[in-house]
């Protein structure tokens, strides 16, 4: 016996509804694979941070940072001043041979005999290298102190070079992180939005079958219970 046209219409939906039991996404466009590339992409750029440049110069700037905090304030020692114990040693010779020369020639003026006078003067003229040592150590403790400024300066300098390269790279591994992350998000949309299109189509052709396979149903259950009537109103 001929299948009635609501009974194909059962049966196309019911192939149909078999057809769409479970949603399936089609990756033709390549959008879900563009996406998990993009995600281990940005992974592995967080995950690798310090092999792609994060902190690259961190060991210098912990080191260097350690030398600034354990600088000695400054103290200044002639004794162990080898500039200051060079003029010391200049300039005591050199008054040793004036106060020589002083006496020597006071002596040769007074006809040997050595006069207080004499005495006074040369210990003047060595009194005199004494007070040029004096100014001396006064400049000397001044080179140190500059000197002392100058390495201090430079380490300050050295630290606050080593901070700022290693604020640069890490600023430049955030920059290519957030390039990486946005890539990562618009692969992501893209494919997001097509998944979306196609189970909302998917949703709306199995509503479709399911309504079609339903009415049809109907259909066939009333042409059932009417020739049933039909029948029984004939005595059949």
């Amino acid at each position: 016996m001929a299948k009635t046209s609501s009974e194909k219409k059962l049966d196309k939906a019911n192939k149909k509804l078999k057809e769409l039991e479970k949603f399936k996404y089609n990756d033709s466009l390549g959008l879900s694979s563009a996406y998990s590339t993009a995600y281990d992409d940005y992974s592995d750029w967080l995950q690798n941070a310090a092999e792609n440049g994060y902190g690259k110069y961190l060991s210098d700037v912990e080191t260097l940072f350690g030398d600034v905090m354990k600088q000695e304030k400054f103290s200044y020692d002639p004794v162990k001043d080898k500039l200051f114990q060079l003029y010391k040693e200049q300039y005591t010779n050199q008054g040793n041979r004036a106060m020589k020369n002083q006496l020597g020639a006071a002596a040769a003026f007074s006809g040997g005999y050595n006069s207080s006078a004499a005495q006074s003067a040369s210990q003047n003229a060595y009194q005199n290298y004494l007070t040029a040592l004096s100014d001396k150590a006064a400049e000397t403790y001044q080179n140190a102190l500059n000197m002392y400024k100058y390495k201090q300066q430079n380490l300050f300098d050295k630290y606050n070079a080593a901070r700022d390269m290693n604020n640069a790279a890490n600023d430049a591994y955030w920059k290519q992180a957030d390039a990486k992350a946005q890539r990562m998000n618009s692969a992501y949309n893209a494919y997001s939005n097509e998944r979306n299109y196609q189970y909302n189509k998917y949703s709306s052709d199995r509503n479709f079958y399911q309504n079609q396979g339903k009415n049809a149903l109907d259909q066939i259950n009333w042409l059932k219970e009417y020739q049933l009537k039909k029948k029984q109103y004939k005595g059949g």
